[in-house]
C-alpha cells in the first residue's frame, strides 16, 4: 500500500461536536483498518510516518545515523536564544510543524528565516516552543529521495540565492543531478530504518567551497514528501513500483 496524504474528512454540514466525532470515527475506523492489513507491504506505514514527522526526533535520528546536524535549540526562553545566538550566529528560525490552514482553507507557510536577537519579543517567544539552528554556509541545497535502497539526488539553487528555496518561484529553480557519497547513502538508509520507513525525502545543505569532498548537512526528512516535481520523477516512480512489487 502506498499511503500518502489522503484528503481530510470534512463533514461540513455537521455542527462542531458532531463533526469532530465523525472525523474521529472515520480516522479510527478507516485509518485503523488500513494500518492493520495482514501481510501488507507499506510505503510507508501510517504510524511510521507519524513518528517520523516530529522534527526533534528527526534531528536525533539523523545524528544517531551518522549525519551532520546543525547546532539546534528548542526553547521558549528568550535568554537562551540570545545565548545560543552569541555562540552560533548567524541563526535561523524554523517552524516545528508548519502552519494550519486559514479559516477559509487557504494554505499558509512559515519559511526558514534569519533571526536578529535584537528583534526577539520576549513575551511572544515565551508563548510556545520554537526551533532555532546555526545557519549552515551552503552553495546549494540537495533533495535526496530515498526509495528502499534507491537514491536520487538533485542539487537545487535559486536565481537570488534565497535562504529557503521553497519560498520562491519553483519554475525558476535550477536542478543538477549529484552523486550521493557512499557514507551519506548508508546514513540515510540507517535513518529510514530507525523509523521503519521504506521511503523518505531528505533535505541537505551542500557546501562545496570547503575544499575536497562536499559537506552535506542534514536539515530534515519528510517521510511522505513530494517528488513528482523533480526532474528524475520517472525514475523515482519506477523505484516505487519496484519496492511495491518486490520489496
Amino acid at each position: 500500500m502506498y499511503y500518502r496524504r489522503p484528503s481530510l474528512w470534512r463533514f461540513d454540514d455537521l455542527d462542531v461536536q458532531a463533526r469532530e466525532f465523525a472525523k474521529a470515527e472515520a480516522r479510527h475506523g478507516l485509518k485503523g483498518m488500513l494500518a492493520a492489513l495482514p501481510g501488507c507491504r507499506y510505503v510507508n506505514h501510517p504510524a511510521a510516518n507519524e513518528r517520523a514527522e516530529v522534527k526533534p526526533a528527526q534531528l536525533q535520528a539523523a545524528a544517531d545515523a551518522g549525519l551532520d546536524v546543525s547546532a539546534t535549540l528548542i526553547t521558549n526562553d528568550a535568554a537562551a536564544v540570545r545565548e545560543f545566538a552569541a555562540k552560533h550566529a548567524p541563526i535561523v528560525y524554523k517552524s516545528l510543524r508548519g502552519v494550519p490552514p486559514a479559516p477559509g482553507g487557504e494554505v499558509a507557510a512559515i519559511w526558514t528565516q534569519r533571526i536578529d536577537p535584537a528583534d526577539i519579543d520576549d513575551d511572544a517567544l515565551t508563548l510556545t516552543a520554537h526551533l532555532f539552528q546555526a545557519e549552515v554556509p551552503k552553495t546549494a541545497d540537495v533533495r535526496l529521495t530515498m526509495v528502499g535502497n534507491h537514491a536520487f539526488a538533485q542539487a537545487i539553487t535559486t536565481p537570488g540565492g534565497e535562504l529557503d528555496w521553497r519560498r520562491g518561484d519553483w519554475e525558476k529553480l535550477h536542478h543538477t543531478p549529484v552523486p550521493v557519497p557512499p557514507h551519506i547513502h548508508a546514513a540515510a538508509r540507517a535513518y529510514l530504518d530507525i523509523f521503519g520507513l521504506a521511503f523518505g525525502c531528505f533535505d541537505f545543505s551542500l557546501n562545496e567551497s570547503a575544499g575536497g569532498d562536499a559537506d552535506w548537512t542534514f536539515m530534515e526528512c519528510n517521510p511522505n514528501g513530494q517528488w513528482g516535481w523533480l526532474p528524475d520523477a520517472a525514475a523515482i516512480a519506477s523505484a516505487f513500483a519496484d519496492i511495491l512489487l518486490k520489496g
